[in-house]
């Protein structure tokens, strides 16, 4: 009898440990320290259950900041190894005790699984994290964690690019210590002339502006036919190129984007709705170098396979300064089919409104609504050019009381800044789009410094050792 009584708590005591998050009694390694490829990203911060908007989360320097109070907070992402399986997921309090647990770890999809296998790791999981911090006060340093079938616990926090971890604040004074944005000006005082307008029509002027650092983009070229650059995608996964701003001159000079005068940056583009309906710009500048998540910018298009323009509100980010240089954009942060993305012009403008009507013009207009005196890059270097008449550059329309948004022609918005538009084109495109394709996926935050393109961003870090 008590040999029964004895095997049933065992029993009993089994259950618990899978039904509760353990507590592991087992070091946990720096991310450094693992001696394997380790690519970790994270997609969203969870604000009480839900993805965090730009908004609620302010950075400091180049680590988030969450404000209070809250009943739940926590992380949705990736994490993919070339060593071994991922066994569960957790996180710790100010270096604490680490919490684990098998609930952690969710339903992986199929495109991070390839995503994954194509970065050269056979091991791939999605993580959703989850910390309960009702009653919890001050402020507190949350990092996220992983846990491998041989039981090793790695932090996936401690790359100094992109640490996959937060501070909350419970009172919001961490998030307030960042000092707010300045007020939105006058708009009788704005300067609504545009900036640049790259017009990615002619195939001699950007033949260098594609760069050869590219990622699961099987062609990249000027259509001059259609007037806009294409990028061929041709599989499922997380595609970026290189824009070589560094390649163009304007009016026999290098082209100077002017990133403290110039916050607005406007795409004019075709999709495919089915592939996604999320992109990313990261940036470099004259006084800010390297692609990392400090300087990416997010923006949204509407599910539409007709023409549209997207704003990327580049103010948002205080590392939007100085000079821009060579950047990349992400046509998609996740692709889910083999798709043409078309990119007709790069616009960059002092303010939304301004860019919100030079984007209806477009739309409504094509080429037409494009100013004759807008800069024409060529590739450097450029013969010298005949001289002509100074052409006067027509002021911009007035701006009016109304709402930048009352502006927008009637059709699918896209979030906040991003103004797209649902016009029917008079051009073409009778392709029959097969599904509008939700994978939710969004492969946000990239590790590391990205050196090699056949790697989406995986970090290579040697030296296995258990922490001190």
């Amino acid at each position: 009898m008590k040999r029964k009584i004895s095997v049933l708590l065992v029993a009993a005591l089994i259950l618990t440990m899978f039904a509760l998050p353990a507590r592991a009694d087992s070091e946990v390694l720096e991310f450094s320290e693992f001696g394997s490829t380790l690519i970790v990203l994270w997609d969203s911060i969870l604000l009480d259950g839900k993805a965090a908007k730009e908004d609620p989360v302010t950075y400091l320097e180049d680590y988030g900041a969450v404000g209070g109070p809250r009943e739940k907070i926590g992380a949705r992402g990736w994490a993919a190894s070339n060593s071994m399986d991922i066994a569960a997921f957790g996180y710790c309090i100010d270096d604490g005790e680490p919490v684990i647990s098998e609930e952690f770890k969710v339903k992986t999809e199929d495109a991070v699984i390839a995503a994954a296998q194509s970065a050269g790791c056979s091991y791939a999981s999605r993580y959703h994290i989850v910390w309960d911090v009702t009653g919890v006060e001050g402020n507190h340093t949350i990092d996220f964690l992983i846990q491998f079938e041989d039981g090793t616990i790695v932090k996936m926090t401690t790359n100094t690019a992109v640490p996959v971890s937060y501070e909350y604040s419970a009172d919001g004074s961490a998030v307030n210590a960042t000092p707010e944005p300045t007020a939105e000006p006058d708009p009788d005082t704005l300067d609504n002339a545009p900036g640049p307008i790259l017009r990615l029509n002619d195939e001699d002027a950007y033949a260098n502006f594609f760069g050869a650092q590219r990622y699961q983009i099987e062609e990249a070229y000027i259509d001059a036919d259609k007037g806009c650059g294409i990028l061929s995608l041709d599989v499922v996964g997380d595609p970026y190129i290189v824009l070589m701003f560094t390649s163009l001159d304007q009016d026999g000079e290098p082209l100077e984007v002017d990133t403290d005068k110039y916050k607005i940056i406007q795409l004019g583009v075709r999709i495919d709705p089915a592939a996604g309906d999320r992109g990313q710009f990261y940036f470099q500048t004259s006084e800010n170098s390297n692609f990392d998540e400090p300087k990416d910018l997010v923006f949204d298009y509407a599910r539409t396979d007709q023409l549209q323009y997207v704003n990327i509100n580049a103010a948002k980010n205080k590392k939007w300064t100085g000079t821009l240089s060579d950047s990349r954009l992400d046509p998609y942060s996740a692709c889910s089919v083999a798709n043409e993305y078309e990119l007709y012009y790069i616009a960059f403008f002092t303010n939304e409104k301004a860019a919100n009507e030079f984007g209806d013009k477009w739309l409504a207009e094509g080429d037409a609504a494009i100013p004759t005196s807008a800069p024409t890059p060529t590739k450097a270097p450029t013969p010298e050019p005949t001289a002509t008449p100074e052409t006067v550059v027509t002021d911009a329309p007035a701006p009016t009381d109304a709402p930048a948004t009352d502006a927008a022609p009637a059709t699918d918005k896209a979030a906040e800044t991003d103004k797209p538009a649902d016009k029917d084109n008079n051009e073409k495109d009778n392709t029959e789009k097969k599904k509008d394709s939700k994978t939710g996926l969004v492969i946000g935050i990239v590790i590391g410094v990205i050196a090699v393109a056949a790697i989406v961003c995986g970090v290579v870090i040697a030296g296995k050792k258990k922490k001190k």
